[in-house]
């Protein structure tokens, strides 16, 4: 399994895989017109190729499988924003989520990472947990007039962890 850079010919895979973790994760009680607008427009391809023209995307793949991929922002001052990291439903608990989050800690060792996480994807917020996240605050996710609570947690910058 390989973990590189995405690149412009990656996004179609990309954009599947992430459909299919999103609906996966949040769309337990079917697909509606609001989930089905979300994820077309969230993982439409010219979406995707805005966010990788600002900030390198993360994947793993297995030959021309695409098995997990993790989405950065940068534009907060100090801080890395890890979007997304999304892993395959079947390959849920094989590291690499872990192996994701720590090559992203490491090449942004300098700046703390954030994310949230939705209060009902507690596989998620376990992993986040396990991996030393720690809990920052609560956001917030609006679709079709409903609000969801989601959880902040982060990290501090990889060098003063590594020297405490």
């Amino acid at each position: 399994m390989q973990l590189r850079a995405a690149g412009v010919s990656d996004l179609p895979r990309v954009s599947a895989l992430a459909r299919w973790v999103w609906l996966d994760s949040y769309a337990a009680a079917g697909v509606n017109s609001s989930v089905a607008a979300y994820v077309n427009q969230s993982f439409e391809a010219t979406v995707l190729q805005q966010s990788l023209a600002r900030e390198p995307m993360w994947i793993i793949e297995d030959g021309d499988f695409l098995l997990a991929w993790a989405e950065l922002d940068s534009r907060t001052p100090g801080a890395v924003e890890l979007c997304r990291l999304y892993v395959a439903p079947p390959f849920h608990g094989q590291g690499l989520g872990a192996r994701l989050l720590r090559h992203v800690r490491e090449t942004h060792a300098s700046c703390p990472v954030w994310l949230t996480a939705w209060e009902g994807n507690a596989g998620a917020l376990r992993f986040y947990r396990r991996e030393g996240a720690q809990f920052l605050g609560e956001a917030w996710f609006e679709l079709d007039g409903q609000r969801h609570r989601n959880e902040r947690l982060g990290w501090p910058a990889w060098q003063v962890q590594a020297a405490a």
